[in-house]
């Protein structure tokens, strides 16, 4: 299916929520086109070595939420649904980039049911603290998942401060136990 696309310096994956500003032109008119066709639009990973800065992956999203932020700026709220192919990638007169979508199993590992180990539960109880203790992150989120251990992988790989390239790296070329291991390095030793 062809839809809007949406390049940023933004890492998320399926059921990740994020909020947005939209100022542009292009992308306010990407805004009504959704909400009007609830057909969503492709966030993906701003790729400067892209054709169009597009990468052939992103997740598609859906409007959750919007407002008006105290500049008259519209603030949407968006749910990453499941990740997409993009193919074709086009730009309109107004400079919106277009792209043929597909859903696809990427990244491997998430759509691969996983279970909470005993030795996991450092992992959930540190992100259920990180959610607890961050008001806006709590606000964004309309359902949590800890239960789910590729949820709670998902949201730490959105949400640790590692490059956005790492990110891309962990998430899509490296498999489970690699993300896995790297995670309970990173936490073990930041957040217990």
């Amino acid at each position: 299916m062809k839809r809007a696309i949406f390049p940023l310096p933004v890492f998320l994956l399926p059921h990740g929520y994020t909020r947005l500003r939209i100022f542009e032109q292009r992308y306010l008119d990407m805004v009504k086109e959704s909400l009007k066709s609830g057909s969503g639009f492709v966030l993906c990973q701003y790729d400067i070595d892209c054709y169009l800065n597009t990468p052939t992956r992103g997740c598609l999203v859906e409007i959750v939420d919007f407002t008006l932020d105290e500049g008259g700026v519209l603030v949407i709220d968006v749910a990453a649904m499941y990740a997409v192919e993009i193919t074709d990638v086009i730009q309109d007169k107004n400079k919106l980039r277009y792209g043929q979508t597909s859903k696809t199993k990427e990244p491997n590992w998430f759509t691969e049911p996983h279970t909470i180990e005993r030795s996991d539960t450092c992992l959930v109880s540190a992100l259920k603290d990180l959610f607890a203790d961050n008001k806006q992150l709590r606000n964004l989120y309309r359902e949590t998942q800890f239960d789910n251990f590729n949820w709670v992988i998902a949201r730490w790989l959105e949400l640790l401060p590692i490059s956005i390239d790492k990110k891309q790296q962990l998430a899509y070329k490296s498999d489970f136990a690699n993300i896995h291991t790297f995670l309970h390095t990173v936490i073990n030793n930041e957040f217990t």
